[in-house]
């Protein structure tokens, strides 16, 4: 939204994980986000020289804009020597909190309703009804991963399999894998509209192994079939 709302919106916006960055890539994507907006996410996670590298690239100015984010708390980082002092100050200059999830519980039911629609664009298949009730039991949980914890219970939810909690709790390591197996075999069937074939060549399976899966989970192909 800082990008959109601002006179670089027309230019690139390019976001990367901060871990595992080197130089080279930091170069790189200044290049691609060239006149518009650079988002490393977790910045928490620069090597010490890259940390170096990037403030003295801000010192220079005349690149894209940096924006960081971090879930870690960087003035602890800071006080404990793991994140570089003169980096942190030279973001801090305006900083943007973002409230959890647990403490905007009325937001979640718009944000799962989105979540939904993108994942079932996403597989390729019709997004499912969501009961009031399953509402109701997500604006009770405090939601520690915020945004990308509903965002993977959203395609959990579209992909037809149980909640994070249920599945670590009640099944063994053999029914999550099954979990996931169905959960794949639907995604192909809705990116395919249906066609069975075409989906058992996308996941690389001989036919009859394919419609042996789909008989074991009881999918029908003409369920992902869109008119």
């Amino acid at each position: 939204m800082i990008h959109l709302m601002s006179p670089r919106a027309q230019a690139p916006f390019v976001k990367s994980a901060s871990a595992g960055l080197s130089a080279a890539d930091f170069a790189d994507l200044c290049q691609q986000a060239a006149g518009g907006s650079l988002f490393l996410d977790e910045i928490s996670g620069l090597s010490e020289a890259l940390q170096y590298a990037v403030l003295e690239w801000l010192e220079q100015g005349g690149g894209p804009r940096l924006i960081a984010g971090s879930t870690a708390d960087l003035t602890a980082l800071v006080a404990a020597g793991r994140f570089g002092a003169g980096l942190y100050y030279r973001l801090e200059g305006m900083r943007v909190r973002i409230p959890s999830l647990s403490e905007r519980p009325g937001d979640i039911p718009i944000l799962f309703r989105h979540y939904v629609a993108q994942a079932a664009e996403q597989a390729g298949i019709d997004a499912p009804e969501i009961s009031q009730e399953h509402l109701a039991g997500l604006m009770a949980q405090d939601w520690p991963g915020n945004a990308r914890s509903l965002m993977s219970a959203a395609m959990r939810f579209v992909l037809g399999m149980p909640d994070e909690v249920s599945a670590a709790g009640d099944l063994g390591l053999a029914e999550q894998m099954a979990q996931v197996e169905r959960s794949l075999l639907i995604a192909a069937l809705g990116r395919q509209n249906g066609r069975a074939a075409a989906a058992a060549e996308a996941l690389k399976l001989p036919r009859k192994t394919f419609y042996d899966k789909l008989a074991r989970y009881g999918i029908r192909p003409e369920d992902y079939r869109r008119s």
